[in-house]
């Protein structure tokens, strides 16, 4: 897997490892570390599955509380 192609497709994972140089040294030594790479960048971006529930849910208790209130 090519992963710079990838980074270039996803804008958030490369200004990620911008922000964190180590990865880019530890990607070109050994890219099978990219998997791991990936895995902390989703995480600390919050751009997991797991991470846009939340964020869905956060928003919609935010529009039911604001229903309530003017009911």
């Amino acid at each position: 897997m090519d992963y710079m192609s990838y980074l270039y497709q996803h804008l958030d994972l490369l200004m990620y490892l911008r922000y964190h140089p180590k990865w880019y040294k530890i990607l070109y030594y050994e890219p099978k570390y990219f998997k791991e790479f990936l895995k902390e960048a989703q995480t600390n971006l919050k751009i997991r599955p797991t991470d846009k529930l939340e964020s869905f849910k956060n928003h919609f208790n935010l529009l039911y509380s604001l229903s309530s209130l003017i009911s």
